[in-house]
């Protein structure tokens, strides 16, 4: 009876711990770290700024369109048009309306229009690649947890098999037909193994707490990651080429039309400084009128027989600016070589970067087929060990170097396993294949 109610409360505890804990598949992590990532908030924010700009830049074309109206009271003393001292008190009213616009001006509008929409082009593709580190962060971390999950549960099946022989040896013992050497020994590897089961434990909680904090949630919340499903023909399947590979990173990489659409960007900034050295055309046109106390013609006839019109043009030829003009000639070239080098910094990263993850990739895939092949072995000669120690026809030294040799043999599979799933999950993403989170 006492049993019967102890797994009753044992199940509902686990009941209630299951309906605690937050199930985060992989792809919902990627959506929650899209969502909280604060680099890719700053890098929205430098977006939404860069499109201001351009939206400014295509209002520039419109023409400056003011209006104005006052009103003033004067008191005193003034000369009048005979240059007579008279006494002057009155009302004055005006209005008038203005508008101006820029016809020529060596193209710099134009080129200012350019240079902000590759610069709102540039901002889209540094969201879009501050995303793609996002998620490689993510792919990695979580599987290293989920990595150091099959981890623990291999250490906790080698303990559960420890314990079981450790029991055999115990009753054995205790009928008088086995001895205490072999007990000890088993006591002693039992307690190392457990010492491992809580090492594996510590590395896990370790990596989720990491996983944990890149999604920037509460780490006193419970998380439960559940594992990715391998299909073996991925595990066996061929690798691409490293050139298609290449290729392929190459034309998808935001970094590289970030970089790309910045130079261009400098390059316009170098054609606009360089209009300040053209002659400027600009129009211009008024309207206005205006109404005083001294008069002794009514309100709406003086506004209307005191109308002015104008209309002008401005052409204005630069000849010396204390050499500013090229002054910022020469700073926007800089600012230019400087694009021109991080372009070719992104290449060579980008291209580092593809090098490096295609031969993790290929070694990860030959170690992980040497793993398995060295895997069936070690199952085959471990069961051999183990029929052979529990018949009396080996020994315990025997015995526990093939279940160390086991026991080594899945740690290596596993670990060959998800390395290579990272290395092509990630490669993947660098080429644009794999669509991961919203």
């Amino acid at each position: 009876m006492k049993k019967l109610i102890y797994t009753s409360l044992f199940a509902l505890l686990v009941c209630f711990t299951a309906q605690g804990q937050k199930v985060l598949t992989l792809e919902e992590c990627i959506n929650i770290a899209l969502d909280n990532n604060l680099n890719i908030k700053r890098a929205r924010n430098t977006a939404i700024g860069a499109r201001s700009g351009f939206t400014q830049s295509k209002l520039n074309f419109l023409p400056f369109v003011s209006a104005r109206s006052g009103a003033n009271w004067n008191e005193g003393n003034a000369l009048n048009t005979a240059f007579e001292r008279v006494s002057v008190n009155n009302w004055n009213a005006n209005s008038s309306v203005n508008a101006s616009i820029n016809i020529f001006n060596g193209l710099a509008t134009i080129n200012t229009l350019t240079q902000s929409k590759l610069q709102y082009e540039a901002s889209l593709d540094n969201i879009e690649n501050t995303m793609l580190n996002t998620k490689v962060s993510i792919v990695g971390a979580y599987l290293a947890v989920i990595q150091g999950r099959e981890n623990l549960n291999i250490s906790e099946q080698a303990l559960s098999i420890l314990e079981e022989q450790l029991s055999r040896e115990e009753k054995r013992e205790a009928a008088g037909v086995g001895n205490m050497e072999s007990v000890y020994n088993f006591r002693s590897r039992v307690a190392n193994q457990r010492l491992d089961v809580v090492s594996n434990q510590n590395r896990l909680k370790s990596g989720e707490l990491t996983l944990i904090q890149l999604l920037l949630l509460d780490p006193s919340d419970d998380y439960e990651f559940p594992p990715l499903t391998v299909s073996d023909a991925l595990l066996s399947s061929s690798l691409p080429e490293y050139k298609e590979v290449y290729e392929k990173t190459i034309s998808f990489s935001p970094s590289l039309r970030a970089s790309e659409s910045q130079l261009k960007a400098s390059q316009k900034g170098v054609q606009i400084a360089k209009s300040n050295r053209l002659p400027s055309l600009g129009a211009s046109a008024g309207y206005s009128t205006g109404w005083t106390s001294s008069s002794d013609e009514t309100f709406l006839d003086q506004y209307d027989l005191n109308q002015r019109k104008s209309l002008g043009f401005n052409l204005s030829i630069p000849i010396f600016n204390n050499g500013r003009t090229s002054n910022q000639i020469q700073q926007a070239k800089v600012r230019m070589m400087g694009s021109e080098l991080d372009l070719e910094i992104a290449k060579n990263t980008l291209t580092n970067l593809v090098q490096q993850a295609y031969l993790d990739l290929v070694n990860a895939h030959s170690q992980y087929q040497a793993a398995n092949e060295n895997m069936e072995a070690l199952n085959k000669s471990f069961e051999f060990s183990k029929n052979r120690y529990e018949s009396g026809t080996t020994d315990f030294v025997t015995y526990l170097q093939n279940l160390n040799e086991k026991n080594q043999g899945e740690f290596r599979l596993a670990n060959a396993k998800y390395a290579f799933l990272l290395r092509d999950l990630v490669l993947k993403l660098y080429m644009g294949e794999q669509q991961l989170g919203n």
